[in-house]
């Protein structure tokens, strides 16, 4: 991966809607330079989401994060996603079109060639927001011993537009895990330690490879939430979600019962919506647009 500048979009139908766009690129602070920045990893597992793709490479490498290593994982797509991966594969640690066995087989490959101390991921159709490298890192350096950290996320469409937010709960529970995943993927980072002493990407899992990994991280360790928006999720018919939801409840339902976690009763869900509403509500007031964006 080198220093050089990132090159200019290859086509012109991200410049209205990239989210840098809001507002000028963000810069270091001035206490930047002298800092020792923790190597970070991020990967990104592709397969047919050229549409998407571009804009998720840049959303990463646009994070003028001092200390990235970027790894893209293709599972041979024909739609000219490989095209659009060379284009920036200067910047690139490490890349790779061919077949592989799914997503979940890319990610852990991906995180087994990985060199990073934090590491995430970013799938090829959602996006980080600007600066979330720069502020993940500030937190693991200021808590040596937190192992995962996980941040709100927006919901963007087809055409980048916001048209929602995620603001997730505190504090965790067995019961949030029994209801279903408690935060976005896409806003999520954890020391590598945590992950391989979790066990890392269980590569049977088709769909709730997430879901399935951070129960594992979340028995071991504690988690931190910051009220900071730092990843955007796109919603769009082509998910595997959308076109196979069943598929997904399915086996998001094999996994609460192999973890025998069981739905909050009435008093306890009561209990717990309480106290997941009011940090939301206090964060809808003070999440205004220049939260979304940083420093």
């Amino acid at each position: 991966m080198t220093n050089s500048p990132i090159p200019p979009l290859r086509s012109s139908g991200y410049g209205d809607i990239w989210p840098w766009s809001l507002r000028a690129e963000a810069h270091p602070e001035p206490d930047d330079a002298a800092r020792q920045w923790p190597k970070i990893t991020v990967v990104t597992p592709s397969f047919n989401q050229a549409q998407f793709l571009e804009a998720t490479l840049l959303s990463v490498l646009r994070q003028e994060y001092a200390n990235l290593e970027y790894i893209v994982m293709d599972g041979g797509s024909t739609d000219g996603s490989a095209k659009i991966i060379e284009y920036y594969s200067e910047h690139l640690a490490y890349w790779r079109s061919g077949p592989d066995g799914g997503q979940a087989h890319a990610l852990a490959d991906g995180f087994g060639r990985a060199s990073g101390e934090i590491l995430c991921w970013v799938n090829s159709d959602d996006i980080l927001l600007p600066g979330a490298l720069r502020h993940v890192s500030r937190l693991f350096a200021g808590a040596p011993k937190l192992g995962f950290i996980y941040g709100n996320r927006l919901l963007i469409d087809k055409d980048g537009a916001v048209i929602g937010r995620h603001i997730w709960p505190y504090v965790l529970t067995r019961w949030h895990w029994a209801e279903g995943q408690p935060m976005g993927q896409e806003a999520c980072f954890w020391r590598r330690d945590l992950y391989e002493a979790a066990g890392g990407i269980d590569r049977n899992k088709a769909y709730i490879m997430d879901y399935d990994l951070f129960f594992r991280m979340w028995r071991q360790k504690r988690f931190r939430k910051t009220s900071r928006f730092l990843g955007a999720a796109r919603v769009h018919d082509a998910t595997k979600t959308a076109t196979l939801e069943h598929v997904w409840r399915q086996e998001l339902a094999e996994a609460v019962q192999s973890y025998r976690l069981h739905k909050a009763g009435p008093i306890a869900k009561r209990i717990i919506n309480r106290l997941d509403d009011w940090p939301k509500r206090l964060e809808m007031v003070w999440g205004r647009d220049h939260r979304l964006i940083y420093p």
